[in-house]
């Protein structure tokens, strides 16, 4: 039965037709009572023939309509007009899953995304009875703001065998007619394809099809006939995912296959058991969680690992949540072109005006990765290796000015001249090079060339034995420093020596610690052992050792209390063969600052400041702590100096744009987002924290449009929570917070409270930050700087809070600690 535009099913004018299948016919129509346009399905002549079915469907219809959950397709009404039965949904824009995958796979990190979406809603339908039992892509729709809504929940008939009838409505492009069955029967559970009763984990079952054909492109079991394809499913076990795509990580071979198995009792029993192992996995792999600098392996250029990534974590003080630095690679030359775009105020107009200026420093330079010239292609972690150690043999001469390693390796492998590379990283000279590595034989190049006209100062080859590298590191900086005639730079460092054996197996596993990925570590600290049992005395293994144990605790590898405890044993081992080794000094602090002790972390802080003042990582690690003393207005010229030396790493621009926000700069935190967004669109948390401040600037419409667009769920609640609160749009404000608290709060009570906090229950705000007391929520950190906690300053319970966790004013000001900025005549402290 077809519809003509202005027919009247009820109070539902008809527009147009949206698509047809199986189960009916789909209309775009208006809702005259309510003046709001919707999506009305005509149900097949049958159901109005069919008492049990009609009966069926009215009450599975009413089921569905009960869920309300963002992952589900809402069913606003059903009715009967004269024999005519239809069903009223909401209107949806963007496109399903299938039109998506029609023009191929998509990333593992959105395929992750999503499957996590289809667990929520499949978890919220399982849990009331209700089993769909035709998840397939068609009947997955991605919503133009990013999320996924499963379509026909509760519609499609009970599995009746390969005889079913494909009952979902599909476009018109793809319809689908009853009888046909190939379409459904791709995505059928065993049991269903045999006609059994099935429950949730047939669903399940379907979704680990559509999860293996977004990520390879293809089905997991495939036939020329529906016979063929029956045997498939029931007897033959799917090829792993790996075999068709190699980026898959084994842990997402597993999730999916098991999600496969033909016998339920081995499958996944619960969607929150199979939501639970994602989230694990886009923890680990995707790393999303950005950082702030800190030393993983002894380079002063190191990272600042992410928070662990449990809800909890992801909001601490000390880090910035969002996509790993090793995103940015490809994002130097489009820095160039448009950093700061999206942004209009002063600060952005400074610091484009900043990059684009041509009189660099004259002592300044950026050492660029050397180029892998060896027949083993594996052996790029070598030349890697040996430019990173250049550059932090360089970046401890007093008076000259380093790029940072983000910045300086983000141009490896791109097309871009010495000139535009030099004018990014506002430096006067680059170093570039090559090395061949052939048994224990070496050759590295280097060439020395002024920015300003691409003119070779000096160049030089080396062959050596390999155990002659560190002699090669040490003359290449000294040859440096004299080419830049500079008497001031004072004398060239060297290189600490060890084992070649021992530095090839170092260099190895610092590079495998900057996946950031459980494997990656694992693999990393079997690698600093090795070097260890060869060099017992290598501090900079001790440190990468260090490093890596603070990583893993931060993601939630290793417990709180012994992940730390090993870290900063490791740490005070390297210091003990290194009393002048600043980044095990630094590693030290920063143990200390997240385990709640200030004073202890600025001691030694201080000491690595006293030995490498312009170590960026060392630097990062001071401004944090200047943060949790509340010394706002200095951390942010901290951050500002990194920002300048390594001015295309995100995170760096991603935790300025954070002090701004505690410091109440609003528009120059907007404008740090906006330009971090404009880089790396899905960097994690930028959309919540760019709507913070759009909040606290007073603009909640905006700042509810941002939080929106957040992907990662717990950030993006939270927004919702008080976006809505401030636009009285209570019910959804309280939706979100329970659906939070659900979450989190076994693992993020600080985050809970500053939401109670702002959405003035102050009893809940300090019920939750006691449980955060109790808890040690490293959150508490930043407590000093919240804004969000400003609602409740002026209750009498606050400041004895905040002494009774050591953050109380008069407490952090007895706090000595000093950062003077080298070269540019300013100290804060």
């Amino acid at each position: 039965m077809s519809l003509a535009p202005g027919a009247r099913l009820g109070p539902y004018e008809i527009l147009s037709p949206l698509g047809a299948g199986g189960m009916g016919e789909v209309y775009r129509a208006r809702d005259t009572r309510l003046d709001r346009e919707v999506a009305v399905k005509v149900l097949p002549e049958a159901f109005a023939a069919d008492a049990e079915r009609l009966a069926r469907f009215e009450t599975e219809a009413k089921a569905v309509a009960a869920l309300t959950h963002p992952n589900i397709l809402s069913i606003h009404d059903y009715g009967n007009q004269e024999g005519v039965v239809y069903a009223v949904m909401e209107l949806l824009s963007g496109r399903t899953l299938q039109d998506r995958l029609d023009s191929g796979p998509v990333s593992q990190k959105r395929a992750i995304e999503y499957a996590l979406q289809v667990t929520e809603g499949l978890s919220a339908a399982h849990e009331k009875g209700i089993v769909h039992r035709d998840i397939k892509p068609a009947n997955l729709f991605l919503t133009e703001d990013g999320h996924v809504k499963i379509l026909d929940f509760g519609l499609a008939k009970r599995g009746q065998g390969v005889e079913a009838e494909a009952e979902t409505i599909e476009p018109a492009s793809r319809r689908t007619t009853a009888g046909e069955v190939m379409g459904t029967m791709d995505y059928m559970s065993p049991e269903q394809a045999r006609g059994e009763d099935v429950d949730a984990r047939s669903d399940l079952f379907s979704l680990g099809v559509v999860l293996y054909e977004m990520v390879t492109g293809r089905l997991p079991f495939e036939g020329k006939s529906a016979a063929e394809l029956f045997a498939e499913i029931l007897k033959t076990d799917p090829v792993p995912p790996s075999h068709w795509n190699a980026k898959i990580p084994e842990r997402l071979d597993e999730i999916i296959l098991e999600a496969l198995e033909k016998d339920p009792s081995l499958r996944y029993q619960s969607a929150a058991q199979m939501r639970a192992d994602l989230r694990r996995l886009q923890r680990d792999s995707s790393a999303p969680s950005a950082f702030r600098y800190r030393s993983l392996s002894g380079n002063g250029q190191g990272r600042r690992p992410p928070g662990r990534t449990s809800p909890a974590s992801r909001r601490r003080l000390w880090i910035a949540v969002g996509a790993l630095a090793l995103a940015v690679l490809g994002a130097a030359g489009y820095f160039v072109m448009r950093a700061g775009s999206s942004a209009t105020s002063k600060t952005a107009m400074e610091d484009k005006a900043a990059l684009a200026q041509a009189s660099a420093p004259r002592y300044s330079i950026a050492v660029l990765p050397f180029v892998n010239m060896s027949a083993d292609k594996d052996q790029s972690y070598f030349a890697d290796g040996i430019s990173e150690d250049l550059l932090n043999l360089l970046a401890r001469v007093p008076a000259l000015r380093v790029a940072a390693r983000t910045s300086s390796f983000a141009f490896k492998e791109k097309d871009v001249g010495i000139p535009q590379i030099a004018r990014t990283l506002h430096v006067a000279n680059v170093l570039e090079g090559s090395v061949r590595k052939e048994g224990d034989e070496v050759r590295i190049t280097a060439q020395l060339v002024r920015a300003s006209d691409g003119y070779e100062i000096w160049s030089q080859r080396y062959d050596r034995k390999l155990t002659d590298v560190f002699a090669i590191q040490d003359q290449i900086a000294a040859d440096v420093v004299k080419q830049l005639k500079v008497k001031l730079l004072g004398t060239a460092p060297k290189a600490r020596e060890t084992d070649p054996k021992a530095y090839a197996l170092y260099l190895q596993a610092r590079q495998l610690g900057y996946r950031y990925t459980a494997d990656a570590f694992r693999k990393s600290d079997a690698l600093y052992r090795r070097a260890l049992a060869i060099d017992p005395g290598y501090a900079p293994a001790w440190n990468g050792l260090a490093g890596n144990f603070s990583n893993e605790t931060n993601i939630g590898l290793l417990p709180n209390d012994e992940g730390f405890r090993r870290a900063r044993e490791a740490a005070e081992k390297a210091l003990a063969i290194d009393p002048d080794y600043a980044q095990a000094a630094a590693e030290l602090g920063f143990v200390a600052m997240i385990q709640g002790d200030p004073a202890g972390a600025a001691r030694h802080l201080q000491g690595a400041l006293a030995m490498e003042p312009s170590d960026l990582g060392v630097l990062s690690s001071s401004a944090t702590l200047l943060i949790t003393l509340g010394r706002l207005d200095e951390a942010i010229a901290v951050e500002k100096y990194i920002v300048a030396r390594d001015p295309v790493h995100v995170v760096s621009l991603y935790n300025l744009g954070l002090a701004c926000l505690w410091a109440g700069r609003y528009d120059d935190a907007l404008s740090r987002f906006h330009t971090v967004l404009t880089l790396s669109p899905d960097y994690g948390s930028a959309r919540y924290h760019l709507g913070v401040a759009l909040l606290l600037q007073g603009r909640p419409e905006a700042a509810l449009s941002e939080i929106k667009r957040e992907h990662i769920e717990d950030w993006r609640l939270m927004g919702l929570a008080m976006a809505c609160h401030s636009l009285g749009q209570n019910s959804e404000s309280d939706a979100a917070l329970a659906r939070l608290v659900r979450l989190d709060k076994k693992e993020g009570p600080y985050n809970i409270a500053y939401v109670y906090a702002y959405c003035g229950n102050p009893d809940k705000a300090f019920e939750w930050l006691q449980t955060a007391k109790k808890y040690s929520d490293p959150g508490l950190s930043e407590i000093p700087v919240d804004k969000l906690f400003d609602n409740i300053h002026g209750d009498p319970r606050w400041l004895p809070f905040l002494r009774s966790i050591g953050k109380a004013p008069e407490q952090l000001a007895k706090i000595k600690f000093k950062v003077a900025l080298p070269g540019e005549g300013k100290s804060s402290g």
